[in-house]
């Protein structure tokens, strides 16, 4: 009886190792999804901002944020897309504009 129950164990130390491995893998594809929808926003506020920029060509408001577009796209081009993000809010907010909520 001893025999038995130290091989049911050892199946539930392997499937718990399993399940952790799984679980390990969907964490990481998570990551990766939450990181290519930042990269998805950068692009969507970088147009809008783009859009609001030719509408106010001239002004002063254009130019200051025509260079903070530019840190912006840069933030988001290194990597640092919660950074960017932020910066295309600021900009955007410079002409009155709430960004676009991506659905």
């Amino acid at each position: 009886m001893s025999h038995v129950s130290c091989r049911f164990r050892n199946l539930r130390i392997a499937c718990l190792a399993a399940l952790a491995g799984v679980f390990a893998l969907l964490a990481g594809s998570v990551g990766v999804a939450a990181e290519q929808t930042r990269s998805d926003r950068c692009t969507i506020l970088q147009d809008q901002l783009a859009e609001q920029i030719k509408t106010h060509v001239g002004s002063n408001r254009s130019a200051k944020a025509t260079t903070m577009g530019a840190k912006a796209r840069k933030l988001c081009a290194d990597g640092k897309q919660a950074q960017g993000l932020r910066a295309y809010v600021k900009a955007l907010q410079l002409f009155g504009v709430q960004p676009i909520d991506p659905k």
